[in-house]
């Protein structure tokens, strides 16, 4: 994941780090301007990845996958950041 860039799910364009509201990083798309805290968005875009990986996976590792606390796999219906060439 680190050779990646966290991209807006719905424009598909790299995000820019902002300040936050709260002081800490943000991320904000330079297209449609959605904001989130920056590990937030991190951690979207992870779950994102994680999804797309497990089409592959038999249904006995996609247990594996939803049960790991360490990869904090959090399934959505839409992401709203994503990795790019993802």
């Amino acid at each position: 994941m680190a050779g990646h860039v966290v991209q807006c799910g719905n424009c598909r364009v790299d995000v820019q780090v902002v300040r936050g509201a709260g002081g800490g990083e943000a991320v904000r798309c330079p297209a449609c301007a959605r904001t989130a805290p920056k590990d937030e968005a991190i951690s979207m875009a992870r779950s994102h990845l994680i999804d797309v990986v497990m089409r592959d996976l038999t249904e006995d590792l996609r247990d594996v996958v939803r049960a790991s606390p360490i990869l904090d796999y959090r399934p959505l219906r839409r992401y709203d950041w994503v990795l790019d060439g993802v």
